[in-house]
């Protein structure tokens, strides 16, 4: 992971060491992304409170969605360093960010998971399905990584920090995004996972997941 990464603002619950701090960066950059985007896409009638009879998800899914096997297998030795739900403008949100950089015998990595269920404007003329999928349309000019048609044909890789081994996956359930970030690591030696490898591991978590939604 290189050295900008540690320059950018912390979250408080980050404690003050570097490995943290690096990792800790990685997943906020790509929650406050995340946070920004919720808010672009809004119906020409303006932002609904709740969701419609006709939006799959009512509120986005908690942490305890993404199953304990998967996140240890992505992230041995992990522990859950935040875990966030509450209303964003026009849907429901949850982040949940997993790091194992208290793991003695483990490399530090960072599991960072991302839902966002839209809500049909108030007009009933935006689905809340149709603003879903336009937020991860907006992602596709970054999306390095291809695509992944297991998730769907919306489905995409990106790499969540250009050049620094960290990869990110998006993808749609009905009007619910998920975007899934991976990174850190390949060993408790300090090299950081390849973008190849980072990618392999976003992509199974968001497999597993998808699998459960």
């Amino acid at each position: 992971m290189v050295t900008r990464l540690a320059e950018r603002a912390l979250p408080a619950w980050a404690p003050p060491w570097t490995g943290r701090a690096v990792l800790a960066a990685a997943a906020v950059a790509a929650i406050v992304a995340a946070a920004v985007t919720a808010g672009t896409i809004l119906g020409a009638n303006g932002p609904a409170d709740e969701a419609a009879p006709d939006d799959t998800y009512a509120a986005a899914p908690g942490c305890d969605t993404v199953p304990a096997d998967t996140v240890e297998s992505a992230v041995p030795g992990a522990a859950l360093e935040a875990s966030e739900q509450g209303a964003l403008p026009a849907a429901n949100g949850a982040t949940c960010v997993w790091t194992s950089v208290d793991s003695a015998d483990n490399a530090p990595r960072v599991l960072h998971v991302d839902f966002t269920a839209n809500f049909t404007d108030e007009s009933e003329e935006v689905s809340g399905a149709e603003i879903a999928a336009a937020q991860v349309e907006q992602l596709r000019a970054d999306a390095s990584g291809g695509s992944v048609p297991a998730l769907g044909g919306s489905a995409l890789v990106r790499e969540a920090v250009p050049g620094d081994g960290t990869a990110e996956v998006a993808f749609v359930r009905g009007n619910l995004v998920v975007r899934v970030l991976y990174g850190g690591d390949a060993d408790t030696g300090g090299e950081a996972l390849s973008f190849d490898e980072a990618r392999e591991g976003a992509v199974s978590v968001a497999e597993e997941l998808a699998a459960d939604l």
